[in-house]
């Protein structure tokens, strides 16, 4: 094991709520899921740590999570895994959580969609992920991802998930803009992220002409002076795999540029 490698693993194993100072933070160098993690963190200017994991070192540090999986949070009160309760509890400690009940239900609810959008089935990163997988099946499935080809109507996951956006955004009876109650929420940093990072970045002039309600929203997030400064001097691309043998897209910094106005 190489030394930057050891000094990673032993600062993952010593991680706990009595031994970090503040808000600490594990994930890969990447945009990726934990991006509206750390786009709260920074749209809040919570003062955080963050260890990031590269490709080459995954292989060697990941049995050292609970659920072989990052992100991980730290903090004095709480050490959690899993993107979703790491949002919850983020957005539980800085007002971004709903005001009610069936607010914060409505929050899981956006939030477990854009999960979806990305992992499930016929999710984004199903697509692009083609490891050991013959060139012909790779095209099948991007096809029937965007809803072309015999497989079309079962998978079409593109209008699928994005419909499915459409409809949480317009079903807010207080017609915000955002997708729960009047404020932002960590619901919107999510789907933004989703919408924007990955499905937008993956094919942004489908996107832009088939759903203006979605791209006027990712527009609106993005101009938050926090949130814009974020993306334009901090997030990571997604560009640690291999490409194109890997993958056949991902959120390069080609892919990212752009994607919101400046």
């Amino acid at each position: 094991m190489d030394q930057d490698l050891q000094v990673l693993a032993e600062r993952i194993r010593g991680l706990g709520t009595d031994t970090v100072t503040g808000p600490t933070l594990v994930y890969f160098n990447i945009v990726g899921i934990a991006w509206p993690i750390r786009a709260l963190l920074h749209l809040k200017q919570v003062d955080y740590e963050f260890i990031p994991v590269t490709y080459m070192q995954w292989g060697a540090v990941k049995s050292l999570f609970t659920n072989g999986h990052v992100p991980l949070y730290v903090d004095r009160e709480i050490m959690v895994s899993q993107s979703i309760p790491i949002m919850t509890y983020l957005a539980e400690q800085h007002g971004m959580a709903g005001n009610n009940q069936a607010q914060r239900f409505a929050i899981q609810e956006v939030m477990s969609h854009a999960y979806d959008a990305l992992f499930h089935w016929n999710g984004l990163l199903q697509v692009i992920i083609k490891m050991n997988i013959p060139d012909d099946v790779v095209e099948a499935r991007k096809q029937a991802f965007m809803g072309r080809g015999r497989w079309g109507i079962v998978s079409n996951g593109w209008n699928n998930h994005l419909n499915g956006f459409v409809r949480y955004l317009e079903g807010n009876a207080d017609d915000s803009g955002y997708f729960v109650g009047s404020e932002l929420t960590i619901a919107d940093l999510h789907a933004f992220n989703i919408m924007c990072n990955w499905y937008k970045a993956f094919d942004r002039e489908r996107f832009v002409a088939e759903y203006p309600l979605l791209e006027a929203f990712i527009q609106r997030i993005g101009a938050i002076p926090r949130v814009n400064d974020y993306i334009r001097n901090l997030q990571e691309p997604t560009s640690w795999l291999p490409l194109p043998d890997a993958a056949i897209a991902l959120a390069t910094p080609g892919a990212l540029d752009g994607l919101v106005g400046k």
